[in-house]
């Protein structure tokens, strides 16, 4: 098997060195590149392409948020890893938004999570055991109404938000979305939308549910497969709040979806 080839991003050699020491302990790993702060990683991009990066958040010239949203920009299949010693849930927050893949605390037992990672890179979001507990709290009482024709669209997208740490409730059709909204005693706090359903499409859905006076400001986010400006101008006049073109990356619609709340 090819090693996965690995940067160190981090201002303190003793740290680099310690995690170059575990990951060489895991196996299969070749760190090909270290840096001591984000301007000089960008540099290391231009002459070699890693597997993983592991980022330090605070460091001088340049920060690994910050660093991370340049280099994502330019080669947006990068898998960032956040390292710190803090956490800070806007580190956290603006480190996931800026496209990295997980953030981990240096003080917490992370050698199976860096295991998993060096294994399977793209197979999640990936937190430290005392981040994950955190974000489940803050995010365990929002409840996301997600509707969508296609039942293989509301399993994925219900699966991926239930892993987040969301209540899910899931309709086929632009009238039991809306039956739904009616009827539920707990209040939803976000709806996920398909614009082009058979019957009620999810323009009109959502301008439905928005007359119901507990949900007058409640958030929607509407998927399509296409660009129409007429039916984005529509989606908007109905009260959505966002648009997001199918496909697309379940990371970062779960990242949108955080932003909301």
């Amino acid at each position: 098997m090819t090693p996965k080839k690995i940067i160190i991003v981090d201002d303190k050699i003793s740290y680099r060195n310690s995690l170059r020491n575990i990951l060489t302990t895991i196996g299969n790993v070749e760190v090909i590149g270290e840096a001591s702060n984000g301007a000089d990683f960008l540099e290391l991009l231009k002459k070699m392409k890693p597997d993983i990066t592991f980022m330090d958040i605070e460091m001088p010239i340049m920060d690994g948020i910050e660093a991370t949203r340049r280099a994502m920009a330019i080669y947006k299949d990068l898998i960032i890893i956040g390292i710190s010693f803090y956490a800070n849930d806007t580190y956290v927050t603006n480190l996931i938004e800026a496209g990295a893949r997980g953030y981990l605390l240096k003080m917490g037992d992370n050698l199976d999570l860096l295991k998993n990672i060096i294994e399977h890179p793209k197979a999640e979001i990936f937190f430290s055991d005392t981040l994950k507990e955190k974000m489940y709290q803050k995010t365990k009482q929002k409840t996301i109404l997600v509707v969508d024709d296609f039942d293989t669209n509301t399993i994925v997208i219900g699966s991926a938000l239930t892993q987040a740490g969301y209540r899910v409730l899931t309709a086929n059709s632009g009238e039991a979305g809306l039956k739904i909204a009616l009827n539920q005693k707990e209040t939803i706090e976000l709806i996920v939308v398909d614009y082009n359903m058979p019957g009620m499409n999810g323009a009109e859905m959502t301008a439905q549910i928005k007359k119901i006076p507990k949900y007058r400001n409640t958030p929607a986010i509407i998927l399509s497969s296409d660009e129409s400006p007429e039916k984005r101008k529509l989606a908007k006049e109905a009260g959505a709040a966002g648009w997001m073109k199918k496909p697309f990356v379940l990371e970062k619609f779960l990242r949108i979806v955080a932003g909301v709340f």
